[in-house]
């Protein structure tokens, strides 16, 4: 897979997913009994607005989750447009 990504694309990546993952802990905040959906270790990803970062994610979620034999969990959170 390739990682080498342009500056522009490394901000869009980390853009999108920080905003997803400040939405989720949120959404997580307001729903704790979620968190136990989650299996420990896991490397979670979390759909964006951007279909291309989420092809990303899951291509580096997947990769991640092989080398250092984690489960890799989709989250099923929707984030607000």
């Amino acid at each position: 897979m390739n990682m080498n990504y342009t500056t522009e694309e490394r901000r869009k990546l980390a853009k999108a997913n920080f905003e997803a993952a400040f939405s989720h802990l949120e959404d997580l905040m307001d729903h704790p009994e979620k968190i136990s959906s989650i299996p420990d270790g896991a490397i979670v990803i979390l759909p964006t607005e951007n279909e291309w970062v989420n092809q990303q994610n899951e291509a580096i979620g997947t990769q991640w989750s092989k080398e250092e034999n984690r489960p890799l969990y989709r989250t099923n959170y929707q984030p607000l447009g």
